[in-house]
């Protein structure tokens, strides 16, 4: 129980035993005393004091029955008041011949028969006297007991108290400890508590003070750039009005030189046209001569010409729009690129169109909204919205910024495609739909613009593999073949097949589910002609189809997976359109001359076999419509 605890006590520790004896805390012999008050005590005495020398008989012992023994609580010595209590257990030993025993736990008097004859005592006076004797001895042992069991309760019950109060004493104590321990902890935490709470402050107003600065900061910078781009603009407006005054006042001069320039020439005419009229009819039959002869060799050079472009001709039309490119950019990428304020007013459009294509699912609702959030930004750059009645063409009358949106939108069209449709190839559908939306919307430039692009960033929606040519950097070869720097033949055939899926997923979009989600009238078809290229028609799939098929390319190894998208995307609308026998041939003459002669090598044995299982599922009849060609 702790420091303080005691053991338990018993009533055996705390009481002695007790002889009937009278004896002390040594060893005592057996002698009678020497003044008994009794005749029985004095006959014993003179029992005694006749066999003192002589042998004792264990046959004449006598017992008292004094064998019954009593515990009693024994004082303390007066010569020893603060010694422990000392608890004695009387334990008998035997009495030899001397006639003396030391007594522990009980005593046993025990009578010898003298030797010498002693007086006849009357027998029932000696009865008489042994009772009394042993009414004496019962009356002083139970007087004896109830004293030591009063003072063993009354020293258990101190012994209880002490106990108690020293209990009370060690947990008053510790009560207090904890108490003193827990106010000691609260005032510490609370001290804590008051120092973080002085950090927080001090910390939110730093930043605070921070947050101030760093917008006090930006605001000033915005209010510089509007004041540079304020001054640029009242320079360039001023810049204008002089040049226009320059230039009307260069016109008026310029209209005076050419009337009088005009007068005078109409002098001379009237005199050299005497002089011609002789010299006409000469020059007249030379030139019908001449003309004869011009169009006979025209005939000849377009023969030749005609006989060479069906040799050439998907790299007749390669050079056709990597022309188309090069002209965007000289005429319109690079002069708003290098206008700082034509830049800066576009970039809030460029922004919202990837983000509008990046956010777009194979939903109508969607796919209509997002259609006509990109109509809106493009016609900000017009004077008017275009629709299929007034379609907007790619020449050098429109505006620059929004040719410029036509580029971008196209650029973050194949950047879609190279990205998500190459891993998803549903994801080339609602795309597509976007694309023909903003045809159908009037701007008819957007299909000359991105298939531009399609041809620069990759050369396989011709079909066409360009060679390399003299003096041709490495460098410039391969970004004529749409080839990264240091990426391999396999990244390569992906992302070319990505960008093919986009191409092939616009050829077979039907028209007829798009035209009911433009808000004006629906265009005729002779104004579909004009909104859509031929290049951006269904019939360019056949003449893909055709092309890639023909020598060189089957050989070359993006054409198996490639062939295998045209199918996956374009095969069920080939189908549909030319008829399931002729297209019945076509797989037919690409597995048997392509896969078994070994025609179509492709990049690896994984790409044959995929174009194989393509075609057995086409030629069973087992007609597969893609996921996204129906929206939902």
């Amino acid at each position: 129980m702790g420091k303080f605890a005691l053991e338990d006590s018993s009533d055996d520790d705390s009481i002695s035993s007790l002889d009937y004896s009278i004896s002390s805390d040594e060893e005592f012999a057996l002698s009678p005393s020497r003044n008994p008050r009794s005749t029985l005590g004095r006959n014993i005495l003179t029992a005694y004091e006749t066999s003192e020398e002589e042998d004792l008989n264990s046959e004449d012992e006598v017992n008292f029955g004094l064998d019954d023994e009593w515990d009693i609580v024994k004082k303390k010595s007066q010569s020893q008041p603060h010694s422990k209590e000392k608890k004695e257990k009387s334990s008998p030993k035997d009495i030899k011949g001397k006639g003396k025993s030391k007594l522990i736990a009980s005593l046993s008097y025990k009578v010898i028969t003298p030797r010498k004859s002693i007086p006849t005592l009357n027998n029932d006076y000696n009865d008489e006297r042994v009772n009394q004797f042993d009414d004496w001895l019962k009356t002083a042992d139970q007087e004896a007991w109830r004293d030591g069991q009063k003072q063993a309760n009354q020293r258990r019950g101190e012994i209880r108290n002490i106990a108690t109060n020293a209990r009370a004493r060690i947990q008053s104590q510790e009560e207090a400890r904890l108490a003193k321990e827990a106010e000691e902890l609260r005032k510490m935490l609370e001290g804590m508590s008051m120092k973080h709470d002085r950090e927080e402050e001090e910390l939110e107003r730093k930043f605070r003070e921070r947050e101030k600065k760093l917008w006090d900061d930006i605001d000033a910078a915005i209010k510089d750039v509007e004041r540079r781009e304020a001054e640029l603009a009242a320079a360039t407006t001023a810049a204008a009005k002089r040049q226009k005054a320059e230039d009307e006042a260069r016109a008026a001069q310029a209209e005076k030189l050419a009337l009088a320039q005009k007068e005078e020439a109409e002098k001379l005419a009237k005199d050299q046209a005497e002089q011609q009229r002789s010299a006409q009819a000469v020059k007249e039959e030379e030139e019908r001569k001449l003309s004869a002869r011009k169009e006979e060799e025209a005939a000849q050079e377009a023969a030749q010409a005609k006989v060479a472009e069906e040799k050439d001709r998907a790299g007749s039309e390669w050079r056709k729009w990597v022309q188309k490119q090069k002209w965007l950019k000289s005429t319109i990428i690079e002069p708003v690129k290098n206008d700082r304020a034509i830049r800066t007013a576009l970039k809030q459009g460029m922004r919202l169109m990837t983000r509008f294509l990046g956010q777009v699912t194979n939903d109508q609702k969607v796919i209509v909204r997002v259609t006509n959030d990109l109509h809106a930004i493009l016609s900000e750059q017009l004077p008017s919205p275009p629709s299929a009645s007034t379609p907007i063409s790619l020449n050098d009358d429109i505006s620059k910024a929004y040719e410029y949106l036509l580029s971008h939108l196209s650029k973050a069209l194949i950047k879609q495609a190279e990205s998500e449709v190459n891993a998803k190839a549903d994801a080339a559908f609602p795309l597509a739909r976007i694309v023909l939306g903003l045809l159908l919307r009037g701007h008819a430039a957007l299909g000359e613009v991105v298939f531009a692009r399609f041809v620069k960033k990759c050369p396989w929606v011709i079909p066409y593999y360009p060679a390399r040519q003299n003096g041709q950097s490495r460098e410039e070869y391969e970004k004529s073949t749409g080839r990264g720097s240091d990426e391999s033949v396999a990244e390569y055939i992906s992302r070319m097949a990505g960008t093919c899926t986009l191409y092939f997923a616009i050829l077979q979009t039907p028209l007829a589910s798009l035209i009911p989600t433009v808000s004006t009238s629906p265009p005729t078809p002779t104004q579909l002609e004009t909104l859509i290229i031929p290049e951006l028609r269904f019939p360019s799939a056949w003449t893909w189809l055709a092309l890639a098929l023909r020598d060189p390319l089957p050989s070359y190894p993006p054409i198996a997976h490639l062939v295998s998208t045209w199918i996956d995307i374009t095969g069920h609308e080939a189908v549909r359109v030319y008829g399931n026998g002729q297209m019945g041939k076509i797989w037919e003459v690409i597995e048997r001359e392509g896969l078994g002669e070994g025609k179509i090598k492709g990049d690896s044995e994984a790409a044959r076999q995929k174009l194989r299982l393509t075609l057995e599922k086409w030629r069973r009849g087992e007609f597969i419509i893609p996921n996204g060609r129906v929206w939902e």
